[in-house]
């Protein structure tokens, strides 16, 4: 159902937000189905989002990281570098200076930051956000989010929409 409503469907941008625990049997699936290919030959393009994350978990988003790397052929990687617990650092090394990213350069299609701000406002504001399962859009129309709060929203909502712009330039 999912690629008749890629195929079919007027809109030119879906997302599918898989979670962590479904997401690389998702793409093996895609793989073994030849599903990229296939979405290609019928005129759409297909990027893949990961995220890396600082903290405990750098490690594990590295290896699917790179296990996603290694299982495509195309420049179709967005990479989402999220400082919330930590900044995305190993030895010293900045993401763009690990192997992981040097061995797999040529497939990523570009790098969107999320910086870690300050967790007592910014970080509230965003688990707020997440946890109602609000968009951008509607977190700041809300009326549950104070003037402020919306303003730190509206800070992130711009510094992110920015880094899209420029890794997808209209």
């Amino acid at each position: 159902h999912l690629m008749e409503k890629f195929l079919n469907d007027s809109g030119t941008t879906f997302v599918v937000d898989s979670g962590a625990s479904t997401f690389l049997p998702l793409w093996h699936y895609l793989l073994e189905n030849s599903a990229l290919g296939f979405l290609r030959s019928a005129g759409r393009s297909v990027f893949v989002h990961t995220v890396i994350t600082g903290g405990q978990a750098l490690m594990d988003t590295l290896n699917g990281f790179r296990e996603l790397a290694d299982s495509t052929q195309d420049q179709n990687l967005v990479v989402w570098i999220n400082e919330f617990f930590g900044r995305v650092e190993a030895e010293g090394k900045t993401f763009q200076e690990m192997a992981a990213f040097r061995d797999s350069a040529e497939k990523v299609h570009g790098a969107v930051v999320i910086l870690k701000r300050n967790q007592d406002t910014f970080g509230r504001d965003m688990e707020e956000m997440i946890s109602r399962k609000l968009t951008f859009e509607e977190a700041i129309a809300a009326p549950e989010f104070h003037i402020m709060a919306k303003q730190r929203l509206k800070l992130v909502q711009r510094d992110l929409f920015d880094q899209l712009d420029r890794v997808f330039p209209s």
